[in-house]
């Protein structure tokens, strides 16, 4: 098999099935040698956010020197960039061989356990992958909720921290129908011991992460105990300075756009904080500076052009874009024009409401993705907040379009699923 075929292969299996139990993962991992034990880790959780507060962590490791390893989900361009280890994506080739790995030695589990799900293949791939590496330290994204997430086979002893993230409604399907139990699927992370930091601020949420934590003597951390000073903040960067637990570390940078990164990477911050404190690491607080400075994010609140201005925003779901929305207020612009594509498992009628306060024209993309909406239901729902709709499926027609319409002054925002990300990202090369 080549690469290819391997991908294929991963695409054409369940996203997740709809089961609480890791036994199929776990009896997958057994036949592969358990690769994940004793692997030293620290897991995200959380609706969003989850993937910039993973790369904080793993750049703050990383300029501690820690041979560190990092899973996260979505890639933008390319599957490598789901698994990389001190900044070296996995190659096609070592993709292919752990691949054919994982395919061998599931034929024994079919007829008990059935096929490995999109997320358990490629996660056993990244265990292998990470032993085979002598990974010091390994950041764990989760996938889908945290509970039953394939990334949740880690022991309680060698899970470090766990962070959660804002908790949002997003894969209701999968993880429930109110925040609660959205929440405790997320909360299925904490386990004995560890600690546990988290950026929540709903207080529903907030009890769901406090209590599950006593119930495991984990210390639960929130943004309470965070103190952030001496905030500066515009459309490019942030800086400020973070209190935790009487240590304050100055002159934090951060080069990431938006109110929520100043979130992501003071959770991160203090996670690490704690670990010092517990001599579970050694880091400096200039390897957290430098880290926290280092740490880019493609796709998210990225400004990919200069004249005219062109933002791009992963906000794939209602959460998104409220934060997308927020942060908007960072720019000063005379008129702003919008690209959007939503998927049909999202909220799209409240999200197009947030967008339409701050514009009156949008181009609706009809992109080639099973996923997506129906572009006829979303050209509707658009025209009850939009005075202006339009519908292309021509990505590289309608950025040419507003670019000839936007003048030096005016911003042009591209957002609305990853998936959109992506083809952005291909077409103009960035």
């Amino acid at each position: 098999m080549n690469v290819q075929e391997i991908i294929k292969n991963i695409e054409e299996r369940d996203v997740k099935r709809k089961s609480f139990s890791l036994d199929r993962m776990r009896k997958m991992l057994e036949l592969l040698g358990n690769p994940q034990k004793g692997l030293k880790s620290i897991h995200v959780a959380g609706t969003n956010g989850k993937g910039s507060t993973s790369n904080f962590i793993y750049n703050m490791l990383l300029k501690a020197g820690y041979n560190v390893g990092i899973t996260i989900s979505p890639h933008i361009e390319r599957y490598n960039e789901r698994i990389v280890v001190s900044n070296e994506e996995i190659s096609d080739n070592d993709f292919k061989r752990l691949g054919e790995k994982v395919l061998e030695e599931e034929k024994s589990i079919i007829e008990d356990y059935e096929k490995l799900t999109y997320f358990e293949f490629i996660t056993s791939i990244a265990f292998l992958y990470f032993k085979e590496k002598n990974c010091d330290l390994c950041v764990l994204e989760v996938g889908m909720g945290g509970l039953s997430d394939s990334t949740n086979v880690i022991e309680s002893e060698d899970k470090l921290l766990a962070i959660i993230t804002p908790v949002s409604f997003d894969h209701m399907a999968f993880l429930g129908n109110t925040l609660t139990e959205i929440a405790s699927q997320k909360a299925g992370i904490i386990t004995k011991g560890t600690t546990v930091i988290s950026s929540n601020k709903d207080s529903d949420v907030v009890k769901v992460l406090r209590e599950k934590s006593l119930e495991e003597e984990a210390d639960f951390y929130d943004l309470d105990d965070i103190e952030i000073l001496d905030l500066k903040i515009d459309d490019a960067k942030s800086s400020y300075s973070i209190k935790f637990k009487s240590q304050i570390i100055k002159d934090i940078k951060v080069n990431l756009i938006g109110y929520y990164q100043v979130y992501n990477s003071a959770i991160a911050i203090a996670g690490l904080m704690e670990l010092r404190n517990k001599g579970k690491i050694k880091i400096s607080d200039s390897e957290i500076r430098f880290g926290i400075a280092a740490t880019k994010w493609p796709g998210r609140m990225e400004l990919i052009s200069k004249n005219p201005r062109i933002l791009l925003d992963g906000a794939h779901n209602y959460d998104g874009i409220k934060n997308l929305a927020e942060n908007l207020k960072l720019f000063s612009y005379d008129k702003l024009y919008l690209i959007s594509s939503i998927l049909s498992d999202k909220e799209h009628k409240k999200m197009l409401e947030i967008l339409s306060s701050y514009s009156n024209d949008i181009i609706l993309l009809d992109l080639d993705n099973k996923r997506k909406t129906d572009m006829s239901i979303l050209k509707e729902e658009a025209k009850n907040y939009f005075n202006n709709v339009e519908v292309s499926s021509n990505l590289v027609g309608a950025i040419e379009k507003l670019k000839a319409r936007a003048g030096k002054k005016d911003l042009v925002v591209i957002t609305g699923s990853l998936y959109m990300v992506s083809e952005v990202k291909k077409i103009m090369d960035i």
